[in-house]
């Protein structure tokens, strides 16, 4: 396995990318883009390469891949959650969202909002008929598996009238706006496609500023046309958009540096420095990311039941050391929720959660001799387990990265690697040793915190076998 790790990865070190994402776009001139006097206007294609696979294809209600980045652009939403700001609501194709009363929401769409011009809806108005049609289609949906707030929260949804979404919940729930605009769960979906069990991970018809132009999941594929009857002309600008997946990170990095990318995606601090070494004219851009990176223990099985254990392998996992590694720009240790969310208002500040993992002294030796004497401690000074990880080119990485810091301290750990539907099943299930686990950016804490409750993120048992009532009321409570 560390074999075939590249050798750009290795000289650079392993380690976890826990707070940052950065994009590279090449420009036609030197410098940090257009002028800001410039007049935009239509015309070109965008063309990124990325090393992430789709994974299901466009199906805005299942596809966890790169088409994250694709389908929104397809897809009408009636609002969103500002992540930053999470009590402001950001409109889209709703003209207002309106809670009457703690159980009650209201939508109202605006008028001349229009599905993409393709049959069998051929342009016609979106209703709130569609609205309806979409949300049961996600709760209904065998191959959906985040919809715990649609099982056990909705209670109904129901058109009033062609404009008027009504949303009755079982109790208050604050999270309820977000799980209306989510990503995915908010996609706006022809009810006609919903009626007829549409495939749509090849094809759909949305009311967002593209249509679907070329999906070929073979050559890896994906083309997006300027939708010419957007609600919010002169937008889009560009004529179209295209993804192209590539086998590995080299290939990837090649594509834009030839010219044949225009925007790729690093996946690392090593990959942000070849690309700008590589490319004429580059420019990258880092921001804030809601995702973000741990190590899932199950407690409830030896040797992880012991206390002592787990605080070894706190104190042995050099947090810093990793971020170094691989965070392609800056990186955070993080409590259970992310500190971009809301701009830090959930989260325990990041004083705190490293202080949670400090230990007396300063250094590799003082850190692994602190280790290896609560190891000592626990009758585990060298335990075997496995860690679980996605065969994928980053989360082989990470897990290699924890892997050594673990071994340093006399721990015997070894890595199996799945594929991304096994490892799913698995931790889902609980089915798993140590694992680790790549988090989607959830926009409230609501899923993060659900990690933490007996019942687990899908209301039935904590994959973690972790069981505390004292968490699961200060969580419930949360929820109102």
């Amino acid at each position: 396995m560390e074999q075939r790790i590249s050798r750009r990865r290795a000289l650079a070190g392993l380690a976890v990318s826990a707070g940052g994402a950065m994009l590279a776009a090449a420009c036609g001139r030197s410098g940090s883009g257009a002028p800001a006097a410039a007049t935009p206007h239509t015309g070109g294609t965008l063309r990124v390469a990325t090393a992430l696979p789709v994974e299901y294809g466009l199906d805005p209600h299942v596809e966890r891949g790169a088409g994250l980045a694709i389908f929104p652009r397809v897809y009408g939403y009636t609002h969103h959650v500002d992540f930053e700001n999470d009590d402001a609501i950001v409109l889209d194709q709703a003209a207002s969202v309106e809670q009457p009363d703690a159980l009650t929401t209201l939508i109202r769409l605006r008028p001349g909002v229009r599905f993409q011009d393709i049959a069998p809806v051929s342009g016609r108005a979106v209703t709130a008929h569609d609205v309806v049609a979409s949300v049961l289609r996600y709760r209904d949906h065998q191959l959906v598996t985040d919809k715990l707030w649609h099982t056990s929260v909705l209670d109904r949804i129901e058109a009033a009238d062609d404009t008027t979404v009504r949303v009755l919940t079982r109790r208050p729930y604050v999270y309820s706006l977000q799980q209306l605009g989510d990503v995915s769960a908010g996609a706006i979906i022809p009810r006609e496609l919903v009626d007829a069990n549409a495939d749509l991970r090849m094809s759909g018809v949305g009311s967002g500023p593209f249509s679907i132009d070329h999906a070929d999941p073979d050559a890896r594929v994906w083309r997006l046309a300027r939708n010419g009857a957007y609600f919010r002309a002169p937008l889009p600008y560009l004529d179209g958009m295209e993804w192209r997946v590539y086998d590995d990170d080299d290939a990837k990095l090649a594509a834009f540096a030839t010219g044949k990318a225009d925007q790729v995606d690093n996946r690392d601090r090593p990959e942000s420095i070849t690309t700008g070494a590589g490319a004429a004219h580059a420019v990258i851009d880092a921001h804030p990311s809601l995702a973000w990176l741990s190590l899932g223990l199950r407690i409830d099985h030896p040797p992880f039941n012991d206390a002592r254990f787990r605080h070894a392998l706190d104190v042995a996992i050099d947090r810093d050391a990793l971020i170094r590694g691989l965070a392609p720009d800056d990186g955070m240790v993080l409590g259970p929720v992310n500190q971009h969310l809301a701009r830090g208002f959930w989260s325990l500040p990041e004083s705190e959660v490293r202080a949670a993992f400090a230990v007396p002294g300063s250094g590799e030796v003082i850190r692994t001799d602190a280790a290896r004497q609560l190891l000592s401690a626990a009758g585990a000074g060298s335990a075997s387990f496995t860690i679980q990880t996605v065969n994928t080119p980053r989360m082989i990485d990470v897990a290699s990265a924890i892997r050594q810091q673990l071994l340093a301290v006399g721990l015997d750990v070894r890595i199996d690697e799945l594929d991304e539907v096994t490892w799913f099943a698995n931790f889902r299930k609980g089915a798993f040793e140590a694992t680790v686990i790549s988090h989607a950016p959830y926009e409230t804490p609501d899923m993060p915190s659900r990690l933490y409750h007996s019942s687990g993120v899908d209301g039935t048992a904590n994959q973690f076998g972790l069981h505390d009532s004292n968490i699961d009321m200060l969580i419930e409570r949360s929820w109102g």
